[in-house]
């Protein structure tokens, strides 16, 4: 008698069949990827939507810095406040103004918001990719040590002048999409990353990710992270 065997993994159904010779055959269904809202540039994820309509379902990583560019045609008013509860964030949007604020998502999970009369929720989620790792403080100078990658920082030049981890390269993240062709000698060895607290070099390793670099790694607790367990920081 042929048997059927269905295992049941994370990222998706595997079945398991057998053919009458007991030859046994797989077939395997994954999961669709998450569909990420918006896109980066200049360091920022843009994420373009209208102030009417029905309730919105955004998906963003964590570390993202979001910039909404709102289309309010038909709206009579230029200013619209922005409320995410949960994260205990308020402010105010204008439309379409370059100096548009933007918001840092510090952490994963669900969060409902409301944009004028608009409503929605934001799903935030960790960084899961091929090729792509976070480290602690100390899986970082274990590598380091015996290992070194390219170390990258992609902090500001002022924060960069006020400690960085001795040998990292500055890209800030803002500049990273534009200088990524400095990296090219890089793609195919391990890239450290590290900015302040693990969020901007979450976005930086995503961008890195896209053009193909190979061993993409993140210090997940930033450089002050690794200064408060009492690894070097030069100056």
């Amino acid at each position: 008698m042929n048997k059927l065997f269905v295992v049941i993994l994370s990222v998706g159904v595997v079945i398991f069949g057998c053919t009458g010779d007991d030859k046994p055959q797989v077939t395997e269904r994954r999961a669709p990827l998450a569909s990420i809202s918006g896109e980066v540039h200049g360091g920022y994820r843009h994420i373009s939507l209208k102030l009417t309509g029905n309730p919105l379902e955004l998906t963003v990583y964590r570390g993202d810095y979001l910039k909404f560019d709102l289309d309010d045609s038909g709206a009579p008013q230029s200013e619209y406040q922005f409320n995410i509860p949960k994260m205990n964030l308020s402010t105010i949007l204008r439309d379409n103004t370059a100096d548009q604020p933007y918001f840092k998502m510090k952490q994963a999970g669900t969060f409902e918001f409301s944009i004028g009369q608009r409503t929605g929720v934001f799903t935030v989620m960790e960084l899961e990719q091929a090729n792509y790792s976070e480290l602690s403080a100390a899986e970082s100078w274990k590598m380091i040590s015996n290992n070194p990658p390219l170390i990258l920082d992609v902090r500001t030049k002022p924060e960069f002048n006020g400690g960085y981890i001795k040998g990292a390269k500055l890209i800030p993240l803002k500049e990273l999409q534009k200088r990524v062709n400095e990296l090219e000698l890089y793609k195919n060895q391990p890239v450290l990353i590290y900015c302040a607290t693990g969020n901007r070099s979450t976005t930086a390793s995503k961008i890195l990710l896209d053009h193909g670099f190979k061993d993409v790694m993140n210090l997940r607790t930033g450089i002050v992270g690794w200064g408060s367990e009492g690894y070097n920081i030069e100056f």
